[in-house]
């Protein structure tokens, strides 16, 4: 009788044993399951947001890919050498033609192509993009997605109505009707770990291009060639062709104007937004009203009148020139011509203080008054000049006729 009641009380262990087993084993299986299906996307989503394929699929038409042309003039010299500064002469001491173009070689020209995105602003046409991406162009061509993916891209010659230097905003018109315009969302209320998606045209080759990631910070003070923004970062994929595309919420608002990515080659991960509430009143402004946007002080930047290369150490040397900026070219009746600056010279200093690329230009010349009267130090044909240059009223976005 003992026997039964011990064979039956160890049954009973055994029987305890398997069934705490398998809940152990089910636990964990439950908690492997979770962990793979475990996303920092999903987790970042707010309830009743739509998924990634979902803002593709509702988006993509909304974003268009920009190519654009642009006429550039150098000098073919004896040697066969190609001068990027187009006047500047490659021999020692400046040799022949430093600030005198045409004084030996044949006088050539090319096309040098850009890329980039825009947003579909309205269903007639207009489209937000960077300033950055269509600066100094002959052409600009835009390419609409079809709503069909069957279809084919449709292609527009567009015109600029205005744009902003200062702001980095521009905005086209294409001549075209029932288009996908995007719809816009508050960047205020932005908060770090929400989905954002990224749409555009990177390296200038794959229009429509989706990446997404994550709000990583949000008011990043970001200055790029002298602009500065308070920028959104995220680490979706941003890459060279994405400027001027859009950044979408997780409800498919777009709620920042694609700008750049980090300028490190070592970082990844850190690309960066200009807040759509930040730009929508002079965006607005310049469909509706660009008379009054050409009063407005923002987006006003100081503008002597020249187009500028930075001379780097490795070029100084290369060239037997000074680091500086070169002037490439002078435009008409500006502030720089009436000072007597000319294509050639190298800017050195302004108004006392060095002057060794385009960023410190930008910042002295931003602490101006107009009206100022500003020496400027130049190195002309390797002797040094300083003249006097008048500081010009700021002119606010560069505006043209609809």
């Amino acid at each position: 009788m003992r026997k039964n009641r011990s064979f039956r009380r160890l049954a009973a262990f055994a029987a305890a044993l398997v069934i705490a087993a398998s809940a152990s084993f089910a636990t964990f299986a439950a908690a492997e399951e979770s962990a793979k299906h475990f996303s920092i996307v999903e987790a970042a989503a707010p309830e009743n947001a739509l998924s990634i394929s979902e803002i593709a699929k509702e988006c993509r038409t909304s974003v268009v890919a920009i190519e654009t042309e642009t006429t550039v003039v150098y000098n073919d010299y004896d040697s066969g050498y190609y001068n990027p500064f187009g006047s500047m002469f490659p021999f020692g001491n400046f040799g022949y033609g430093y600030g005198y173009p045409d004084s030996r070689g044949t006088q050539r020209e090319y096309t040098q192509t850009g890329a980039g995105s825009g947003i579909i602003l309205s269903e007639d046409g207009y489209i937000l993009t960077n300033h950055h991406v269509i600066s100094g162009v002959d052409k600009i061509t835009v390419f609409v997605m079809p709503e069909d993916k069957d279809g084919e891209e449709a292609t527009y010659e567009a015109t600029l109505i205005g744009s902003s230097e200062s702001n980095d905003v521009a905005v086209l018109k294409i001549e075209a009707e029932g288009l996908n315009a995007a719809t816009f969302g508050d960047s205020d209320q932005l908060e770090i770990g929400e989905l954002a998606v990224a749409i555009g045209n990177p390296m200038g080759n794959v229009h429509g291009s989706v990446t997404a990631g994550i709000i990583s910070a949000t008011e990043q003070e970001l200055t790029i060639d002298g602009v500065t923004i308070n920028a959104i970062q995220t680490d979706a994929a941003i890459n060279p062709g994405n400027s001027g595309g859009a950044l979408f919420d997780s409800f498919g608002n777009v709620i920042g104007l694609v700008y750049a990515k980090s300028s490190s080659v070592s970082i990844e991960g850190m690309g960066y937004a200009i807040p759509v509430n930040d730009i929508k009143e002079l965006v607005t402004g310049m469909i509706n009203d660009p008379e009054s946007v050409q009063q407005q002080t923002l987006g006003s930047q100081i503008m002597l009148g020249i187009t500028i290369i930075d001379v780097t150490e490795e070029m100084s040397k290369q060239y037997s020139m000074p680091v500086g900026v070169y002037i490439r070219e002078v435009s008409e009746f500006s502030a720089a011509e009436r000072a007597g600056l000319a294509k050639g010279d190298v800017i050195t200093a302004f108004n006392g203080e060095p002057v060794t690329c385009a960023d410190d230009l930008n910042a002295i010349k931003a602490k101006q008054t107009p009206g100022d009267v500003v020496p400027v130090t130049i190195d002309r044909n390797g002797r040094e000049v300083t003249l006097e240059i008048v500081i010009p009223q700021p002119t606010a976005v560069e505006t043209l006729e609809k």
